[in-house]
């Protein structure tokens, strides 16, 4: 054994256990290689939480943009709708107010429609007549009874 010696100042000790402190640093640097110290976690948080709310404000405007986008598409459909309508109604000799009322999903459904439209429009209305404007054989006309009811309320 090595003969003990008695240390007596500060600069003796730290040379005493110098080499000692120094494995110590080593094997707690290689037990916790790859850890991160608190704070190092928690810059690396707030740089994710950064991004994270970052892409959630893209994905936000670019839902925003779909919606619009989708709008618009939505509201060409419809016009281009409406006008195959104007085209179909006018084409069976419709007039244009007439167009709004046709009904279907497809142009082969919208000219049908508006060919029994049409047809509908074209059929001769029946009127039925107020009277018999010709008397019965033997029978006196409405006019000529008529006459007669006055000629005998005026005489009575």
């Amino acid at each position: 054994m090595s003969e003990f010696k008695i240390i007596e100042t500060q600069e003796q000790f730290d040379a005493a256990i110098s080499e000692r402190l120094r494995r110590d640093r080593e094997s707690y640097a290689k037990r916790f290689e790859g850890w991160l110290s608190p704070d190092d976690v928690k810059k690396v948080t707030d740089d994710y939480d950064t991004r994270i709310k970052a892409l959630e404000d893209a994905a936000a405007a670019t839902q925003q943009t779909i919606a619009e986008k989708d709008a618009e598409i939505a509201e060409g459909a419809k016009y281009r709708a409406d006008l195959e309508k104007t085209r179909c109604a006018i084409a069976a000799g419709l007039d244009i107010k007439y167009a709004e009322r046709l009904r279907g999903e497809t142009k082969e459904e919208w000219e049908q429609d508006a060919k029994d439209l049409a047809k509908d429009f074209a059929r001769p209305r029946f009127v039925a007549p107020l009277g018999n404007p010709e008397p019965e054989p033997g029978k006196a006309s409405t006019r000529e009874q008529f006459a007669a009811w006055m000629q005998e309320t005026l005489n009575e």
